[in-house]
């Protein structure tokens, strides 16, 4: 491998392979270090249900690269495309299904025809900086190899800030105040489900759930992914039993459920492991230890009490921890709470947010914590630049979830859509400023939009186009509800909203 690249780019998520993908589209020689030997990040390892909206509203916010890439993993037989929430609560207004291993192998593919190279099985261990300026880093493989690589510019996109950290940015650990952080969740799919069976189950106990939606498709896809796409968090009646019982301990109080993109599969978001520190590698270890004790007793929960499971099977369970929040690197500028839920606009704007303020509660099972937020935003939010250029740090573009936004902030941007929108803008940044020989705190931002545009990301709204999206969202909504009627699980209330 070459020592010297314009552009490195540590970690190998959906944000880092976003801003390699972008890179590689420059012209940039980069190099994607991943401490795995697959692609994917959380996505994959962490087994995530399906990508978090590119949507607000039916209006798609994120595109460019991160749509080519739902395009090819839909073209290879790797995925539905976005779904249409019906009730977007608790999920979001759209959600893209997507087979793991499909996404591995598109990640890799699409990068190594971009010409970007990739290195697995490698851990950050030391970062070059002098003079407050990175030009390197120095990576461990597990048998104890150091290769050291140079660069102009390094993204990191390595969810916890590991690379700003190292060269001494400052950070947030969790919000503000308390610095306590949204808990994790160990995540996995059960399958031989009888999925019918758990449909009408649902549908004869509707006041059991706190949120029910049925999903619906947008395109064509796989004949191979063809059911009805449902999501539903409760159960209430069944896990108290089982609770009463002592024969069902996690850290929820319900428990959602999903399809997995396979017939007779479904997907589970349900423990949820409070009050660790997910950047100490011992606090980290207890938490594997509790969310693996947590989907075994759910599983187990799910055979012996709710209709549909009776001869299910654990298939697929995470290799880490679904992290959701550790540290929030300081930048330039600092997202906020208000921010997003205001919708506000910023000149120097690369990527958009919209998600919900999601904040799972940090100190137990019920709700989602400060006052059970999930809080839609007023419109969709600008995420300036500033957000992902290192306060103090030359040489380093911030990319993913550990941007510089408060607790609450971070609450919206940091679904896997959302990320992958400022991955793309990272890589782009990257690319330029290696280009253009300069720092990114000297990098135009107009330069950075224009280019974002070139490729097709939705930087700034287009009025025209979203009024279409609406439309046709609207539409397909109701063909669906016509199609199946006096089959549905989405509450009639939600069902009224779509009559004309």
């Amino acid at each position: 491998m070459k020592q010297i690249y314009d552009v490195i780019v540590m970690g190998g998520g959906p944000a880092g392979i976003m801003a390699a993908l972008a890179c590689g589209k420059l012209g940039v020689s980069t190099l994607l270090i991943e401490k795995n030997g697959f692609l994917g990040g959380a996505a994959t390892a962490s087994v995530l249900g399906p990508i978090s909206p590119f949507h607000y509203k039916d209006e798609q916010v994120i595109n460019g690269i991160p749509q080519e890439f739902m395009d090819r993993l839909v073209q290879e037989d790797g995925s539905t495309g976005h779904m249409k929430t019906l009730d977007p609560y608790g999920s979001g207004d759209s959600l893209g299904f997507y087979d793991r291993e499909k996404y591995k192998y598109v990640a890799a593919e699409m990068l190594c025809e971009m010409g970007v190279e990739i290195l697995y099985h490698s851990m950050l261990e030391s970062v070059d900086c002098q003079d407050y300026q990175v030009t390197g880093l120095t990576v461990i493989s597990k048998g104890g190899d150091r290769m050291h690589f140079q660069c102009h510019v390094i993204v990191d996109a390595t969810g916890d800030g590991d690379v700003a950290v190292r060269a001494g940015e400052n950070y947030v650990l969790g919000d503000e105040r308390d610095h306590k952080m949204s808990p994790s969740s160990a995540m996995f799919e059960m399958a031989n489900v009888d999925t019918d069976k758990v449909f009408r189950y649902i549908q004869e106990n509707p006041e059991d759930f706190e949120f029910l939606s049925d999903i619906v498709p947008m395109r064509e896809f796989s004949p191979r992914f063809r059911q009805h796409y449902f999501v539903g968090q409760g159960f209430k009646k069944l896990v108290k039993q089982a609770v009463d019982a002592g024969e069902l301990v996690f850290g929820r109080d319900s428990v959602i459920v999903l399809n997995g993109i396979h017939p007779g599969s479904m997907h589970f978001n349900a423990t949820r492991t409070c009050g660790y520190n997910e950047t100490n590698v011992t606090e980290r270890t207890l938490c594997e230890l509790d969310g693996r004790r947590q989907i075994n007793s759910v599983s187990e929960f799910m055979i012996k009490y709710v209709p549909g499971f009776e001869n299910a099977y654990v298939s697929v369970t995470n290799s880490e921890i679904g992290v959701r929040e550790t540290r929030h690197i300081e930048g330039c500028y600092t997202l906020t709470g208000q921010d997003a839920y205001e919708g506000r606009k910023f000149e120097d704007v690369v990527s958009r947010g919209y998600f919900p303020i999601d904040l799972h509660n940090p100190d137990g099972k019920e709700g989602y914590g400060n006052g059970g937020v999930w809080k839609v935003p007023k419109d969709t939010f600008d995420i300036p630049y500033r957000c992902l250029v290192p306060r103090h740090i030359d040489g380093i573009v911030l990319a993913g979830r550990c941007i510089s936004g408060t607790s609450e902030a971070h609450g919206s941007y940091r679904t896997q859509g959302g990320i992958m929108g400022i991955g793309q803008a990272a890589g782009v940044a990257a690319a330029l400023c290696a280009k253009n020989g300069v720092q990114p705190r000297e990098q135009d931002y107009k330069e950075i939009q224009e280019t974002l545009i070139g490729l097709g990301a939705s930087v700034f709204r287009d009025e025209k186009k979203t009024e279409e999206e609406k439309a046709q969202g609207r539409k397909m909504a109701q063909d669906y509800i016509r199609d199946h009627e006096g089959n549905l699980i989405t509450r009639p209330e939600i069902l009224k909203t779509y009559e004309d």
